[in-house]
């Protein structure tokens, strides 16, 4: 009768390490759903899974920078809105032939427009261009327009409108400007309050012959501040619609990457629970085996 030799328990050590090796690498499977622990487990997958992973890093930025800028054009395009309204009142308002109703709508229309050239988002003023930090129209009061040299110095926003690099090749601005959206405006209310202040003013009760002849000419003037501020508006609309496909083709490139990378790294839970209960199995006949091949002595047959 042969006695297990030590080449026969060298097998069965061997074979209980390779099945010690694959229950851990199944569990490990199992609780993270991965192939292996490092890209050295890949092999020629290695160079696909980091290219993989570096596009969905790319991906995501580009969404957050085109979300960011969606939500300051969404500020943007309400505020856009409301100057359009206020650019028709101002029409509205020079058609009428109560003078003093003009004045009263002069300085509502004025309290409007300047709240809404200064507005901010998120702690910036949104029509300061790259000058975010302070408020791009200045003029406190319509007299704050008359007393100004020209309606520009009533404005102090910068020519350089933001931007965002919405994906690889593509970076655009993102933000309208004060002055070219309210100089046509204010340039109204400015002439009316001096034509106001002047030898054939004030507008009091019905409007004269000379009035009327000066109020025609602004409104048409205003009429040209309205085309202004809705050539802007569209424009402003168009980008933002941009930025909205923009980002949607990046969610969309982002998802296709996760699921190549996924299924280039990724496991089958459901194939790696039958092999981790196949390896546990293995496992256990290997256990025994080496047990019962560790206990054979040449005392048993004496």
């Amino acid at each position: 009768m042969r006695v297990a030799s030590n080449a026969v328990i060298q097998a069965s050590v061997d074979n209980l390490m390779r099945s010690q090796k694959a229950l851990y690498d199944a569990n490990f499977q199992i609780n993270t759903e991965l192939k292996a622990p490092d890209l050295k487990g890949y092999g020629l997958d290695a160079e696909l899974i980091l290219a993989g992973k570096g596009a969905i890093s790319q991906s995501k930025t580009y969404i957050a920078a085109g979300k960011m800028a969606q939500n300051r054009m969404d500020v943007q395009d309400l505020a856009l809105k409301e100057l359009s309204n206020q650019a028709t009142e101002l029409r509205k308002a020079l058609t009428t032939d109560d003078g003093d109703f003009i004045m009263t709508k002069m300085q509502e229309i004025f309290e409007a427009a300047q709240d809404i050239l200064n507005t901010s988002h998120k702690g910036e003023y949104i029509f300061g261009g790259t000058r975010t930090d302070t408020k791009p129209f200045v003029a406190d009061t319509i007299a704050d327009l008359q007393a100004a040299a020209t309606i520009d110095d009533t404005f102090v926003n910068n020519n350089r409108k933001p931007t965002a690099t919405i994906n690889k090749n593509r970076t655009i601005e993102v933000g309208e400007l004060a002055n070219e959206l309210g100089r046509d405006l204010m340039g109204v209310i400015e002439r009316v309050a001096d034509f106001n202040a002047s030898a054939a003013g004030p507008f009091a009760g019905e409007i004269t012959p000379a009035q009327l002849t000066f109020i025609q000419t602004e409104i048409q003037n205003a009429i040209g501040a309205f085309d202004q501020i809705n050539t802007l508006q569209a424009r402003a609309g168009s980008t933002n619609k941009l930025v909205d496909n923009t980002i949607d083709a990046q969610i969309k490139q982002r998802d296709l990457l996760t699921i190549m990378v996924h299924d280039t790294e990724g496991v089958d839970p459901a194939e790696t629970a039958t092999r981790f209960q196949q390896a546990k199995a293995a496992l256990d006949v290997s256990a025994r085996t080496f047990a019962t091949l560790s206990q054979v002595s040449l005392l048993q047959f004496i």
